[in-house]
């Protein structure tokens, strides 16, 4: 069946099968004549058997061919656009297309096959542009990136497979998928009219006009269907002071799941973001000025601490963007591409040094004057670097604003680099920010498993995925390269569900100190140090085998850091690993209250033990220590950088023991005197905010220049902190938008801001500027927490140009 819009130069066709129409000759008379309201006969039962006969969740690419075949031998010329939902459908289809089917293999001169993927390198995708020379065809295969981010002109012909990948989060699993879907009836109207933009055209839709009429209207928002970690961090800021992040976002225009919300919250105490009443600590405070999620803040913040910040910055800031590395456009290179992965890794079983690797060797090229042939080699994409560059600028400014970096003496750039070449730092940092994302090694099964998952696969792009050492056949993988792990433990940037497997993307081996240290919350309960074991109530033997089995038991005591984190160990090595950690706990908060306050001797001891214990458990753990891991980016002017986007155990089953051999770093332990617990700062019943305050500091020559940062400061910064200065007598929150009538600022006040189509800006509490536009007549509103309504007369009307 098929239609003509009215107005429109595209002829839309719904295909039902493979027979349901016949193509032959496309031009539109013979369209018109085969046109009805309704379904015949015999396509209702060609229909019912396709559906019969192939599943209707996947792509046909059967019928693709079948129909390319036909618009190819039936029209004269035209490009034509093929929709698919993901690189697997195209790289499978382009296969087809030049090397399987011989109806096009026979005549390949005729034909220019391009791929449009955002993963995919650019350099060949810039073609698809360019009209082909006469008697050539061009073929596009694309996913929904050519829906509107790009026009192609000489389009006749559109495919349409009615599918997408489309990324959700399950909030019970806290699993990331990335499913395929059918599209809505908006992206179907925008594939559509991709045809026939400069002479008509005609698009054909792989579904059923029932299909249709049941697809959504729109495409699932991203506030219902992504995490909101980062979100609800910035409405704890602007919500009035006894409104419930939940309730306030409840009022947006289409409310998030309130499930979702509670796991984004539950997630933030995790991380100490929150306190139980959800008000924001100190940190908290400070990760709400940071322009990254709050754990790859808190994973920053904890560098700075530590003093390691340099490649902790750009790992953070290529987990905030993307992953570096695109898709090889030809299958074979996939090999060469998980080749190179492994190269960059050197052993270390990180996928996190592998991004650091690949920044550190671009830089070096880019210095070279050769970055673009090094990408092409190492299957990078040069815009994502050169994105990550900015970011790192506009993160080490933030940084530098809010006191954490100082332009000279102490907390200066080189200060707080100071154990940047020490890989076993840098992974503490990972695991603080990266907590509760940690993974157990099965050594029984050979499988990893989570605090919800028991069964846990390696990403296919991971370096972990492979065997590191051993020539194991390929149906055995997965568990070869689990037993080639070095520790049982593991840390993971994020989880995906592929059916029913789970799979962790950017995974780090860790050891079992670094987890006890690092992981867990900041206040722990009274009986997280269980007495030592023994057989209390039990029948003692006087024999001695079993008196020496309860003394070695008696020994052993059990280390809770939540529901899932178990430790046994022994209870001496327990008592000195939790004075440890609590004094890094209150080293993080005071600093945390105080990034400007020099360093104390008592501090730096605590830094240099730690750093003492981790070595000595990398050491023992048979884990590398690679050298130029500190290595520092080579300086950038001013008018080269871009511009970059303001962005957004044992568990119950299992019990992991900590080798008693590490009796080296006991020995430090003991040094240190038993610390107390900080409580955190409850905010309930304050309403101030601190004022705004712009950095002089300039930075530091050997470092990134920051460009902007200092310039257009967050408006809030922890109330505790030393930088905050003055209190001004309005402290507030500010936004600016554009005011060109007050007609929204009415109904703003009428309706309670956050209630009104202006809640958008109140969930991006960093638009500033709009990129390359003057605001001329914007309007300062002073946003001030616990007021339910705007203030008009403190409206101040702005000349602004910039």
């Amino acid at each position: 069946m098929q239609r003509k819009p009215e107005g429109s130069n595209c002829m839309c066709i719904f295909v039902c099968s493979s027979a349901s129409v016949e193509f032959g000759n496309l031009d539109e008379s013979s369209l018109v004549q085969a046109s009805g309201n309704d379904l015949g006969t015999e396509d209702r039962e060609l229909l019912k058997a396709y559906h019969h006969s192939f599943d209707d969740e996947k792509v046909d690419l059967e019928l693709i061919m079948h129909l390319l075949y036909n618009i190819c031998n039936s029209s004269d010329g035209g490009a034509i656009l093929i929709f698919l939902p993901g690189y697997d459908e195209i790289v499978s289809l382009r296969d087809r297309i030049i090397f399987d089917d011989k109806r096009f293999v026979d005549n390949a001169h005729r034909y220019q096959v391009f791929m449009l993927h955002s993963n995919m390198q650019t350099l060949d995708q810039k073609n698809v542009l360019k009209t082909p020379p006469p008697g050539i065809r061009k073929i596009i295969l694309s996913t929904n990136i050519a829906e509107t981010s790009i026009t192609v002109s000489d389009v006749v012909f559109v495919i349409d497979s009615g599918k997408m990948k489309e990324k959700s989060f399950d909030a019970l699993s806290c699993v990331t998928m990335l499913k395929t879907v059918w599209i809505s009836k908006a992206s179907a109207i925008q594939r559509r009219g991709r045809a026939g933009r400069c002479r008509p055209g005609v698009c054909f839709h792989l579904f059923s006009r029932l299909r249709f009429q049941n697809m959504l209207e729109f495409q699932t928002p991203e506030l219902r269907r992504i995490p909101l970690q980062e979100l609800c961090l910035h409405t704890k800021l602007l919500a009035p002071v006894n409104c419930p992040v939940v309730d306030f976002l409840m009022k947006a225009p289409d409310p998030p799941p309130a499930l979702i919300v509670r796991n984004a919250i539950e997630m933030l105490k995790k991380i100490d973001a929150m306190d139980v009443w959800e008000d924001l600590t100190e940190l908290g405070y400070h990760l709400a000025e940071l322009p990254v999620e709050p754990h790859l803040g808190k994973m920053v913040l904890c560098a700075v601490v530590l003093k390691c910040l340099d490649p902790i910055l750009t790992i953070a800031c290529t987990l905030a963007y993307r992953d570096p590395f695109v898709l090889p456009t030809v299958a074979s290179q996939k090999r060469a591409a998980m080749l190179c992965r492994k190269r960059l890794a050197a052993g270390t079983f990180s996928d996190h040094m592998v991004l650091l690797r690949a920044f550190q060797a671009w830089q070096k090229a880019r210095s070279d004057g050769w970055e673009r042939v090094f990408c092409e080699k190492n299957f990078l994409s040069q815009a994502t670097m050169e994105i990550i560059i900015g970011m790192r600028t506009q993160l080490l400014g933030q940084l530098r604003a809010l006191g954490f970096v100082r332009a000279r003496g102490g907390a200066d750039i080189r200060d707080v680099n100071a154990n940047s070449e020490n890989w076993a730092v840098v992974k503490a940092a990972l695991v603080a920010g990266m907590y509760p994302n940690l993974m157990h090694v099965d050594r029984k099964n050979l499988v990893l498993t989570g605090p919800k998952e028991k069964k846990v696969r390696f990403h296919p792009t991971s370096v972990l995925s492979q065997p590191q050492y051993k020539k194991i056949p390929p149906s055995n993988g997965q568990a070869a390269a689990v037993q080639a792990l070095p520790t049982d433990w593991l840390i993971y940037d994020e989880m995906t569900r592929a059916h029913r497997i789970a799979n962790i993307r950017c995974c780090s081996v860790v050891t079992p100190v670094t987890v006890a240290l690092f992981s867990g919350p900041a206040r722990l309960p009274r009986n997280a140090l269980q007495e030592p074991l023994s057989f209390r109530g039990s029948r003692v033997s006087n024999d001695d085998s079993d008196s020496g089995m309860e003394d070695e038991r008696s020994n052993v005591a059990l280390l809770k850091l939540d529901e899932w984190l178990h430790f046994k160990l022994d209870s001496e090595v327990a008592g000195l690993l939790m004075q440890l950690k609590l004094k890094w706990h209150s080293l993080l908060l005071r600093r945390m209250r105080a990034p400007s306050k020099p360093w104390s001797q008592a501090d730096e001891i605590t830094i240099r033990t730690i750093i003492s214990v981790l070595s000595i458990e990398e050491q023992f753990a048979g884990l590398l220590q690679p050298s130029g891991v500190g290595q520092r980016p080579r300086p950038v002017s001013y008018n080269e950088l871009p511009s970059a986007p303001t962005w957004r155990s044992t568990s119950s089953s299992a019990e992991n023991e900590l080798s008693d051999d590490s009796s080296n770093a006991e020995k430090v332990l003991r040094k240190s005197a038993p610390p107390t617990f900080h409580q955190p700062r409850r905010y309930k019943e304050k309403n101030i905010l601190p004022s705004k305050r712009t950095s002089d500091e300039k930075s530091d020559q050997s470092s990134v220049k920051s460009t902007g940062s200092s310039c257009y400061p967050s408006p809030c910064a922890s109330p505790s902190s030393p930088m905050s200065g003055k209190v001004s007598e309005y402290a507030s929150l500010v936004l600016l938008m554009k005011g060109s009538n007050l007609q929204n600022l009415d109904i703003s006040q009428q309706k309670a801001f956050w209630k009104s189509s202006l809640v958008y800006f109140i969930f991006c509490s960093r638009i500033w500027t709009l990129s390359g536009e003057s605001l001329l007549g914007a309007y300062l509103i002073p946003i001030i927490r616990g007021v339910a309504k705007l203030n008009l007369p403190r409206l101040q009307k702005l000349n602004i140009s910039f």
